[in-house]
């Protein structure tokens, strides 16, 4: 059976929902009474309703002096450490005895007395199935984070110890009565962790001002640019191209040293070369380009030249043939 399943089972149970499930808004105090109800009926088959809910903060010295005599006090622990309790009146206690025992509850109240190692192991499912289940079921409201990563630690004999062992400060409490169903008997829990420290928001360092000039030239002298070292273009069939061999030569008419384009990615002309050699490799030396003469002002697949040696647009070249 999944948990919410189950938990819609329970709702049922705590004469939440009568009828069909609906959804309906998950408040604090619903995600609570839920994470009891819940973690009662797995731990011994306890049915039991939530009766009231109450959440207060405060001191831990002004806490643990209101605390009634006849509580059982067990440590919780985060992080290796004792960060809290969770205190278990006498009559919750002796419902959880009696249903691991007896299976049923008794149609009287228990009798006050001292809790025991015994009240304590036999506890231990309800109050660890109960902080299992907070964590997910409070996601959302305002006790989200605040029960996350708990565990359940030893008995604490009395509010004395818990005052000398837990730290000072800020806590959070959360007080259940419960209505066990027979007899009128009534059983409450109390939580006591720390409250959460509120997150301190980080400076936020006013922005430098930007040199955009200095900024745009650098971004764009970094940028990656590939160029085509052309020396010359010719036209070729195929059948003259597949008859090529080692060692054959090719004519190119016209063409010198300085004959050497570089071509951008688009096609472009964007210098003229001359051919050489650095450090033993083949290179090319950026030059100007010579002053147009009469006999450039043709058209066709001269254009782009013309327009490096003009230092106009290929399109004007085109448009003037």
């Amino acid at each position: 059976m999944t948990d919410s399943a189950h938990i819609s089972i329970l709702r049922r149970m705590a004469g939440q929902v009568k009828g069909p499930p609906v959804a309906s808004p998950l408040t604090t105090s619903r995600a609570v009474r839920l994470a009891l109800v819940k973690a009662a009926s797995d731990a011994g088959g306890l049915v039991l309703t939530v009766a009231s809910t109450g959440d207060d903060v405060g001191r831990l010295d002004d806490l643990l002096g209101g605390l009634d005599k006849g509580l059982m006090l067990v440590g919780i622990h985060r992080k290796g450490a004792l960060a809290g309790f969770v205190a278990v009146d006498m009559q919750l206690r002796a419902a959880m005895l009696e249903m691991q025992t007896m299976g049923r509850l008794s149609d009287h109240a228990a009798d006050d007395r001292p809790a025991t190692g015994t009240d304590k192991a036999l506890c231990d499912p309800l109050l660890a199935g109960f902080l299992a289940a907070l964590p997910p079921a409070v996601k959302g409201t305002g006790y989200e984070g605040w029960v996350d990563d708990v565990t359940l630690g030893d008995r604490l004999a009395d509010s004395r110890l818990a005052g000398l062992l837990l730290k000072d400060g800020d806590y959070r409490v959360l007080r259940m009565t419960v209505d066990l169903g027979a007899a009128d008997r009534q059983g409450a829990v109390l939580l006591a962790l720390p409250m959460q420290a509120q997150p301190v928001a980080e400076p936020v360092a006013p922005a430098k001002a930007v040199d955009w000039d200095s900024a745009f030239a650098a971004a764009v002298h970094g940028a990656p640019a590939s160029l085509t070292a052309r020396l010359h273009q010719f036209t070729m069939t195929l059948g003259q191209a597949q008859s090529l061999r080692v060692g054959d030569v090719v004519p190119l008419p016209g063409c010198t040293v300085s004959s050497v384009r570089l071509i951008a990615p688009d096609g472009l002309t964007v210098a003229q070369a001359k051919l050489g050699q650095l450090a033993g490799h083949r290179a090319v030396r950026i030059e100007l380009a010579p002053p147009a003469q009469m006999h450039d002002l043709v058209g066709g697949d001269n254009a782009g030249d013309m327009a490096l040696a003009l230092g106009i647009g290929e399109e004007e070249v085109l448009e003037g043939a």
